[in-house]
């Protein structure tokens, strides 16, 4: 009678967590289709949709490899977008609604997970952390393959997990082969799954330490990984390394750091937007923000440390964790250290969207501070890290309210700027792009200003009156003036004075168009 009593109490109290974690899933898919469309597509998206429009797929695939942008080493998005837009259209809601549903999907199965690795407690607190979390929120309403790389990324690792849960050699077998499809299939998604995949392959390397079982395992996973460097090596980047352009980091690697660690605990639009950063009075603009920071800084430690006590518990259920929270951690330090490695090495700008690799074994091992043990002062301290751990959910709820809300974080808005460009366009008067998503210009209803983001910039005034047909009046639209003027090594107003002269100059969120009469 009383094994049955608790038998009922357990399922009664398994119950409960259940509908707890729906309801924290529940809100998470809220949050990714709250005001989804609220902001215009941006320059990002825009390539998003260049790249995924094509009749058939070979062509879209034969445009991404051709690139000379970073998106040629994540092609399988731009298919699956293809084929997306191929079914419920190319709206502002289809194409993001991708994203948010892939966003929501990777909460399931990461909560999934949690559960079977380490149980109930964990898992809610797991979940909370991703429904909560302003990254997800943010990359999850982009039409962007960051969804779609963390979605896989949840899949591996649920896949993996039966071999550290030592299930039966059948579900293994069935396990490692899904495991293998799935890294296949990521590493057509981004050649980031590779840091990844290395990083559980190493931890798995750590906290086994069986090498020949390891090699039985992660044998089949490297040939799995062939097709896809094999398609890496037969795009033209691989002759010709010149063309291998990425976008330059414009901040010390320890600033870099600090702001990738700090995007992933609270998100991007917390402390200091991204494009003032890239000034040089950057110092300035994080002092101004210090409170804020501060305030974050003082909720991670206290978190940190929490952590720290958890790990070094030796409580029966600390211990029988703990293979479990090693692997999380030399997956997290493995992956941390190759990235800052490869950002060294490259010099590429390493930010927060490139790093859902640290984002998924943080997710696992922050729950790990709120463990309890059994004296009263440790519980007392214990209520302090559930303190910390629930302020840091609030601080990604503010996060994510600014997202959605504040006008300093919004990207350039190519509704209002098509819509600008529409209705000062003349018989007489004539709009060009210099540097921007052209595309997004029809997409918003614009047909008429001119693609001129191949004109040649040393001698852009006559390009411009090439391109015009001598119009009298031209609008010049460009995006991020500074960034594109710094890249291109020109300055728009004394390239265009030999010809034209100056009339107006209209500011947009991260736009400027000049209005120029011919001399």
């Amino acid at each position: 009678m009383l094994l049955d009593a608790r038998k009922t109490a357990r399922k009664n109290t398994d119950r409960q967590y259940y509908l707890l974690i729906l309801g924290t899933i529940a809100i998470g898919a809220f949050l990714r289709f709250f005001l989804l469309t609220q902001n215009s597509l941006w320059l990002d998206e825009g390539a998003s949709l260049d790249y995924s429009d094509g009749s058939t797929v070979r062509e879209v695939i034969a445009k991404i490899i051709n690139s000379d942008a970073g998106d040629r080493f994540q092609p399988l998005y731009y298919v699956v977008l293809h084929y997306w837009r191929g079914i419920f259209g190319s709206s502002e809601f289809a194409v993001r609604s991708l994203s948010a549903i892939l966003g929501v999907g990777t909460i399931i199965i990461l909560s999934t997970t949690a559960w079977q690795l380490y149980g109930r407690k964990h898992a809610l607190w797991t979940t909370l952390f991703l429904s909560f979390s302003s990254y997800g929120v943010y990359y999850s309403q982009q039409t962007r393959a960051y969804t779609l790389l963390l979605f896989l990324a949840a899949l591996q690792l649920y896949f993996f997990s039966q071999i550290l849960q030592q299930k039966s050699s059948r579900n293994q077998t069935i396990s490692q082969i899904l495991f293998c499809l799935t890294t296949a299939v990521g590493l057509f998604c981004s050649i980031f799954i590779g840091i990844y995949t290395l990083a559980l392959c190493i931890a798995h390397l750590l906290v086994d330490k069986n090498v020949k079982r390891w090699f039985r395992w992660w044998l089949p996973v490297a040939i799995s990984c062939l097709p896809a460097v094999f398609f890496y090596l037969a795009s033209p980047v691989a002759t010709d390394p010149s063309r291998v352009h990425v976008t330059p980091a414009r901040q010390p690697i320890v600033q870099n750091t600090i702001f990738v660690l700090y995007g992933l605990l609270v998100g991007e639009t917390y402390g200091p937007p991204i494009e003032q950063l890239r000034g040089g009075d950057r110092v300035q603009i994080i002092l101004s923000y210090l409170p804020l920071l501060l305030l974050l800084l003082a909720v991670v430690a206290i978190v940190f440390i929490g952590f720290i006590v958890g790990l070094r518990q030796r409580s029966p259920e600390a211990r029988k964790y703990r293979p479990i929270d090693k692997f999380f951690l030399y997956t997290f330090a493995t992956s941390f250290v190759v990235a800052v490695v490869f950002a060294i090495v490259t010099r590429y700008n390493w930010l927060p969207r490139h790093s859902f690799y640290i984002y998924i074994p943080m997710a696992f091992l922050l729950p790990i501070a709120l463990r309890k043990s059994g004296d009263r002062q440790s519980l007392q301290w214990n209520r302090i890290y559930h303190f910390a751990f629930i302020a840091l959910l609030l601080l990604n709820l503010y996060s994510t309210y600014n997202y959605y809300f504040e006008p300093r974080y919004q990207r350039e808005n190519y509704r209002e700027i098509a819509q600008y460009l529409k209705a000062n366009n003349s018989e007489n008067v004539k709009s060009v792009i210099l540097y921007g998503a052209p595309n997004l210009l029809p997409y918003y209803g614009d047909s008429v200003t001119i693609h001129g983001l191949g004109l040649d910039t040393t001698q852009l005034a006559a390009e411009v009156s090439r391109v015009t047909n001598n119009s009298p009046k031209v609008l010049v639209a460009i995006e991020y003036q500074n960034f594109w003027e710094q890249k291109r090594n020109f300055d728009l107003e004394s390239s265009m004075a030999k010809s034209y002269n100056l009339e107006s100059h209209v500011r947009f969120i991260n736009f400027d168009v000049y209005h120029y009469v011919r001399r």
